[in-house]
């Protein structure tokens, strides 16, 4: 599955071996910063994720076990994007860089091969933005994979989020914080920023939104997926009892495994 363009740069020698069914290597996707994780037995899917964090926060590393689990999983190449951070690069410098990949990878693809994009928490709504940012633009994205998004502006919050912000992470102030570190606006919000706030959902990819029981942002990932639904987007809730924000970051065993099984049947699933 390894694409071989002008674009993508080989892997840097800084190659490490993940599990004995995956390599994982840093590379450079049009000038910005990767690491391809391919299964040894790939699948025909490419998954450009965008990692949490706030957008301010997170490194490759901070996130290699769960590029690892959806590597392993799902066998497809999980390509995952070492975007520009708030409040150095505000938006929408790290949308900007998870495009450029997608538009690199989804332009070099080999015949029978499918792009996703994919994230978690903040990185979620990156995801969520750049899959309508593709689709206007004509970049073939087939998927988007939500993991417990932060995907509502604070302004909007739902209520229901204050009844488990007191017990469980995120805080309305740590959501609110990053929110305003990312946009640093109190006028109208940039198109792609808050995906939830779109006019129209209808032609975007199919979406599987991944939620946590103990999860205060929840209320919000449910409430876009049942958007996406309106629209007529293919729009699928995988909730899990007893877990909390972040939980597809831990070692794959009990819920998250089954978590990422669940993932992979959707992607060797059709629509």
């Amino acid at each position: 599955m390894t694409i071989d363009v002008h674009k993508v740069s080989q892997f840097s020698g800084v190659v490490k071996i993940v599990n004995p069914s995956i390599l994982a290597a840093d590379a450079r996707i049009s000038g910005v910063p990767v690491r391809r994780y391919t299964a040894t037995n790939p699948s025909p899917w490419i998954i450009v994720f965008a990692h949490g964090g706030g957008f301010s926060w997170g490194t490759l590393d901070n996130y290699d076990q769960i590029a690892q689990n959806l590597c392993t999983a799902t066998r497809a190449e999980v390509v995952s994007v070492d975007y520009r951070l708030a409040p150095d690069h505000p938006f929408p410098a790290g949308l900007n860089d998870v495009c450029a990949v997608l538009r690199t990878l989804a332009s070099a693809k080999p015949p029978g091969i499918e792009i996703a994009v994919g994230g978690d928490s903040a990185g979620a709504c990156l995801a969520a933005g750049a899959a309508q940012r593709s689709h206007d633009e004509g970049v073939e994205v087939s998927r988007q994979l939500l993991i417990y998004p932060m995907i509502e502006y604070h302004d909007r919050t739902p209520a229901a989020f204050h009844t488990l912000s007191d017990r469980y992470h995120p805080s309305f102030d740590a959501v609110k914080g990053a929110w305003d570190t990312y946009l640093h606006t109190s006028g109208d919000l940039p198109v792609y920023s808050v995906p939830s706030r779109r006019a129209s959902l209808a032609g975007l990819p199919a979406a599987l939104t991944v939620v946590a029981e103990n999860d205060p942002l929840r209320f919000e990932a449910i409430s876009y997926a049942e958007q996406l639904s309106s629209a007529g987007v293919s729009s699928h809730i995988s909730s899990y009892q007893g877990t909390a924000h972040g939980f597809l970051n831990e070692a794959p065993v009990g819920t998250v495994a089954k978590a990422l099984s669940d993932i992979a049947a959707w992607f060797g699933s059709g629509r």
